[in-house]
């Protein structure tokens, strides 16, 4: 039976051959004391240490490099799975309301601005009202794992796979659609069009919330000490 120690010890000999994170760690911690175990069974004159090396020259040349970078790739698979999933759940029942009256609203105002001037003017109000509220889901979420200890591969997809609203300001500012000095180019489709990449943008990142708040939820639930 593998002791507390042992076990911990097992974590230390992880880390020594870099695997650094804490999700992938358990993993093989938990393969090695089984292995172990079951090598102790078949020759109980084998000491811990002794099991352990035969098990670990299982792994080959590469050691544990090739779990980590599978564990990578299948994390980063299922997390842009679920993140697309999320996405296009604001195009379906029942979110799909709320997404076809943000975008109706907006076109409702474009069309009462009968000037596009003053289209170009709501398109740039609403384009950095999307850039503060990144903004504020940035720092959310930041302190959602801001008591995260370990690092982990679970949680790093948090970090990626958002249609950053920084492009929709980037575009604002460079091209000459958005150019107050030739707004009369601006026509009700351009405007609808470029509406609709902005809402795009806005769900990708209401979706990507979504993602997170699962994702912390998830990390707590299967890695409570992570957070301790």
């Amino acid at each position: 039976m593998i002791t507390e120690a042992q076990y911990e010890s097992l974590f230390a000999f992880c880390r020594k051959h870099y695997v650094q994170y804490y999700d992938v760690q358990v993993e093989l911690v938990d393969h090695l004391a089984a292995a172990i175990e079951e090598k102790i069974k078949l020759n109980p004159k084998l000491s811990f240490e002794q099991a352990l090396d035969s098990v670990y020259a299982g792994f080959g040349i590469k050691g544990f490099a090739d779990i980590v970078a599978t564990r990578m790739e299948m994390v980063s698979k299922k997390s842009r799975k679920q993140k697309w999933k999320l996405f296009f759940a604001y195009f379906t029942i029942p979110k799909i309301a709320m997404t076809f009256c943000l975008y109706a609203t907006i076109l409702f105002l474009g069309k009462f601005l009968t000037q596009d001037y003053f289209r170009g003017v709501l398109l740039s109000v609403l384009g950095l009202s999307v850039f503060i509220f990144e903004i504020i889901h940035s720092i959310q979420s930041n302190k959602l794992f801001k008591n995260q200890k370990k690092e982990m591969i679970f949680t790093s997809e948090r970090l990626s796979g958002i249609i950053h609203s920084g492009l929709f300001i980037q575009i604002l500012f460079t091209s000459s659609v958005f150019d107050f000095a030739e707004a009369k180019q601006m026509h009700f489709l351009a405007y609808s069009l470029i509406s609709l990449f902005m809402l795009v943008i806005f769900v990708s990142i209401l979706a990507h919330r979504d993602f997170v708040k699962e994702l912390h939820s998830g990390a707590l639930k299967l890695y409570p000490k992570a957070f301790a």
